[in-house]
């Protein structure tokens, strides 16, 4: 065990760039939609991004970094024994009856030390000139761990390892833990020996042929495997022919050429990833669709509801309280009956009247307004969950409950609020452009004049009839363009509710063509490797 990996690639640098490229990509991808086999999807992303993190990203921003040796396996199967055997020196302890590692073990040689990749992180680092140099072996905790940590700390060093030593016994050797590991290994094309360890005389041949016809139905026949007899003194020595034929075998995987090792396990990680990020691309794609099905749902409901009441739909405003109070203060007596600029009409008390009953008007027609435009947008929510919630399951029921009921409604009534307002605001904008508003301004200045036009958009006669008095002017045409505001702020708190149902849907990994940022990665992959 004396080479050194070199790489080969005459372009690291760029291939450097696509993978970082490729993690935020990855890292950027939201799947919040409950399509089928988003899991799986999730779960690739996780499996990409640990991948980028713990091995190819390193691998190649640290071209000298050793080769990671990885020794693994179930729970008492001896992998601190093998690892002991291999370097010749009892490095780590070894326990027979029960478990012994829980943090992972790097063993290096001391030259090294400045090279070592992020796996040096997550364990204990142990320099030793029983290494090689460009070779590190580590220690790893069990697979199947009781431990949640230790399992995902093993994992993490599986993620991360070039050669992969699986140790496993004879009565251990069946475990599915283990299994998914080798596959998920050999099919990210890490070079793998599996050992099989602690193996009686009277049944090793049935055993190693048992072993045998498994690792043929896994499709991983071509895995060299190594056989270690039960040491009847309890020692947890392996034999020298056993360590051996392992050594040689480490030798022969690690000297074959410079594109082995670091290089070969990089391919086939990367083949792993142009496969995983193909597949994270379709689930994204059936993800868009899903979102453009519901949004389309969503607008439909909306469109609906907004035709219910025809062009006339104000006269459903309810106007009885304004009506009473432009009835009471036009007629005889009344603060706004007279509207003629006269000097009675310029007194001081009789202008205070008239700003009194305008402001209070104007309060009401405020409060009715805004009342219509929480009622149109309600109801607009009712029909877009109902068409929802028709689906008992699926993207339709999951986007109808994303909503709080108390926000919703708390920011429906905002938004009535602030419409409400601007379309008085443009009401002024409208009767101050009219051409005999100095004389209404004279006599109820601009507030009483905007609050007069808004009345008469609402269909209350008398302030149709007191705004032509005070301008002198035909108010048709501009009684219809308030009327026209008043639809445009109706059509904007019902499409600004759409927008909030919609609003879990609008991420960027749920936009049409979303997933070409991820084939475009694969593709660049693809060009480099």
């Amino acid at each position: 065990m004396s080479m050194r990996p070199i790489k080969t690639w005459s372009y690291p640098g760029n291939l450097l760039d696509a993978l970082v490229d490729t993690r935020r990509v990855v890292a950027g991808v939201q799947l919040p939609l409950p399509t089928a086999g988003v899991e799986e999807a999730r779960e690739t992303i996780q499996r990409m991004l640990d991948q980028l993190d713990h091995h190819l990203i390193p691998r190649v921003r640290e071209e000298a970094s050793p080769a990671i040796v990885v020794v693994a396996g179930s729970t008492g199967a001896g992998k601190s024994t093998v690892v002991n055997a291999l370097v010749g020196e009892q490095l780590t302890p070894s326990g027979v009856l029960r478990p012994t590692t829980r943090v992972p073990h790097l063993f290096h040689h001391p030259l090294d030390t400045q090279v070592l990749t992020d796996v040096a992180a997550r364990a204990k680092v142990v320099a030793t000139e029983a290494m090689p140099r460009g070779l590190a072996l580590v220690d790893s905790p069990d697979l199947d761990s009781i431990s949640g940590e230790n399992r995902e700390i093993a994992h993490l060093m599986m993620e991360a390892a070039d050669l992969w030593i699986f140790v496993t016994t004879a009565a251990r050797y069946g475990d599915a833990v283990p299994w998914e590991a080798l596959r998920a290994g050999a099919d990210r094309g890490a070079s793998i020996a599996v050992v099989l360890n602690r193996v009686t005389v009277d049944v090793a041949a049935q055993v190693r042929r048992e072993l045998v016809d498994r690792l043929a139905t896994e499709h991983l026949e071509t895995l060299p495997l190594f056989v270690i007899p039960e040491d009847p003194t309890r020692q947890a020595t392996v034999p020298r022919d056993v360590v051996g034929g392992l050594g040689r075998w480490l030798d022969s995987v690690a000297a074959a050429s410079a594109t082995t090792i670091v290089e070969r396990t990089l391919h086939g990680a990367a083949e792993s990833l142009k496969e995983w990020l193909e597949t994270l691309a379709e689930a994204m794609d059936d993800q868009s669709a899903a979102a453009k099905d519901v949004r389309s749902e969503v607008r439909r409901a909306a469109a609906q509801v907004q035709q219910e009441g025809g062009d006339r739909w104000w006269e459903t405003i309810p106007t009885g309280a304004l009506t009473a109070r432009w009835q009471q203060a036009t007629a005889d007596g009344g603060a706004l009956f007279k509207l003629r600029n006269t000097r009675w009409v310029r007194r001081r008390h009789a202008r205070e009247q008239r700003d009194e009953v305008l402001h209070a008007i104007y309060r009401d027609l405020l409060e009715a307004v805004e009342s219509r435009l929480v009622f149109a947008a309600s109801s607009v929510a009712d029909a877009m969950e109902e068409a929802l919630r028709k689906a008992e399951t699926g993207v339709g029921p999951w986007l109808a409950e994303r909503r709080d009921p108390r926000d919703a409604r708390q920011a429906r009534e905002r938004q009535a609020a602030d419409a409400a307002r601007r379309w008085a605001h443009r009401c002024q904008e409208i009767v101050l452009a009219l051409p005999g508003a100095e004389h209404g301004i004279a006599v109820i200045g601009e507030p009483g004049l905007t609050t007069t036009l808004a009345s008469a958009a609402l269909g209350i006669e008398q302030a149709r009839t007191a705004l032509m008095i005070l301008t002198s002017q035909s108010v048709g045409d501009a009684v219809d363009q308030a009327r026209e505001e008043l639809d445009a702020a109706r059509r904007h708190c019902v499409n600004r509710e759409s927008l909030d149902m919609m609003k879990p849907t609008d991420i960027p990994s749920l936009m049409p063509d979303s997933s070409a940022k991820i084939r475009l990665r694969r593709a660049e992959l693809r060009g480099l490797l």
